[in-house]
C-alpha cells in the first residue's frame, strides 16, 4: 500500500448509514484535507449512548459498501449544494471516501475503526453525526451520536458530536434552513477539534430555524440541567407502560443564560466540552471494607 500523505476521519451516526446529516461531515472533512470512512450503523440506532453492541453473523461483523444520501440541503439564500459538495461526491467510491453500513451500534463502530477494522488505517479524528434532533444539556448521556464520539476521546482520539434542531419531534424532519446553518457552524468547530489536544468530545448544536431565519452565530455554552431528550409521561396500564414524550417541565429558578438549551433557543449554535468517563475525585471509600464486613455471608 502507497504511504498515505492525508489524515483519516471517521464519520459515523446514530440515525443510521440513510442519515442526511453524515454528508455534511464528509464535506467538512473533506474540505479539511481529510481521507473519509463512513462507518455508520444499518439501521437506526438512536439512543443507543456509548453501547458496544453488534449483530454478529457467526462471530463475523456485518459490512456492506453503500451510497452516501446527497440530499439538498440548501436553505432559501443559502449556496446550493451541489457547489459546496461537489469536491466530496467526486470521492465517492475511491479510496479517499468509502461509505460502509455497518451491523453494530455507533460507538461499537467508532471503537473498531479505532482499531483499523475499515481499511486498514487508524483514524486521527472521529465526527458523529449530524444527529436529526439536538443533544443538549445532562441528557447527552443517553446520545448515540456522543456516545460515538465520547468513545474516541476515552481512546486519546479527537471527536466532533454535531447535532441539528428538528422542525417537529414527531417527524424529525430537519429543515433545509437548518442544514445550511449546520455546515456553517461545523466547519469552524472542526478546526477548533483539529487545533486542540483531544481531552474532549465538542459537543455541537445548530437550532432549527425558519425559512428567512438565519444563524446568531456560534457560542460556548454549559450544559443545562435539563436536556431535549428527557421528559416523558408514563401510563401504566395491565401489563405495559406507554411511554409518551412531553416538554421538561419548568424550573422554579430561571435555567443558567449561558446554557445551551437557553442559548439555542435564542437562535446560536452552542459549543460544549464533555470530557470522557473518569473517577470521581475526593470521595472517600475508606469505610468499605467495615461495610463489607458486615453482611452476613449467602446461605
Amino acid at each position: 500500500m502507497p504511504e498515505q500523505t492525508r489524515p483519516l476521519a471517521l464519520v459515523t451516526n446514530d440515525d443510521g448509514v440513510e442519515g442526511r446529516g453524515l454528508a455534511l461531515l464528509v464535506v467538512a472533512a473533506v474540505e479539511a484535507g481529510f481521507d473519509v470512512v463512513v462507518a455508520a450503523p444499518s439501521r437506526d440506532r438512536s439512543g443507543a449512548s456509548a453501547a458496544v453492541d453488534a449483530e454478529l453473523e457467526d462471530d463475523r461483523l456485518p459490512v456492506t459498501e453503500v451510497a452516501l444520501p446527497w440530499p439538498d440541503l440548501a436553505g432559501e439564500g443559502h449556496e446550493d449544494p451541489r457547489a459546496w459538495s461537489a469536491e466530496a461526491r467526486a470521492l465517492e467510491g475511491t479510496d479517499r471516501l468509502r461509505v460502509l453500513a455497518v451491523g453494530a451500534s455507533p460507538a461499537f463502530c467508532t471503537r473498531v475503526g479505532l482499531r483499523g477494522a475499515f481499511g486498514g488505517r487508524v483514524p486521527d479524528v472521529v465526527l458523529s453525526g449530524v444527529n436529526h434532533g439536538m443533544n443538549t444539556g445532562e441528557a447527552v448521556l443517553h446520545s448515540g451520536t456522543v456516545g460515538a464520539a465520547l468513545t474516541a476521546t476515552v481512546f486519546g482520539v479527537r471527536a466532533l458530536a454535531a447535532s441539528a434542531g428538528v422542525a417537529s419531534t414527531t417527524t424529525l424532519e430537519v429543515a433545509p434552513t437548518t442544514w445550511a446553518a449546520v455546515l456553517e457552524a461545523v466547519r469552524p468547530a472542526l478546526r477548533w477539534v483539529l487545533d486542540h489536544e483531544p481531552t474532549g468530545t465538542l459537543n455541537l448544536n445548530v437550532p432549527h430555524l425558519e425559512p428567512g431565519e438565519r444563524l446568531q452565530g456560534l457560542r460556548p455554552a454549559t450544559l443545562a440541567a435539563v436536556g431535549v431528550a428527557q421528559g416523558h409521561a408514563f401510563e401504566a396500564g395491565e401489563g405495559y407502560v406507554r411511554l409518551t414524550a412531553t416538554t421538561p417541565p419548568e424550573d422554579d429558578e430561571p435555567e443558567d443564560p449561558g446554557s445551551d438549551t437557553v442559548l439555542l433557543a435564542q437562535g446560536w449554535a452552542t459549543a460544549t466540552v464533555l470530557g470522557p468517563v473518569e473517577q470521581r475525585e475526593g470521595v472517600s471509600l475508606d469505610d468499605l471494607d467495615d461495610l463489607a464486613g458486615a453482611v452476613p455471608a449467602a446461605g
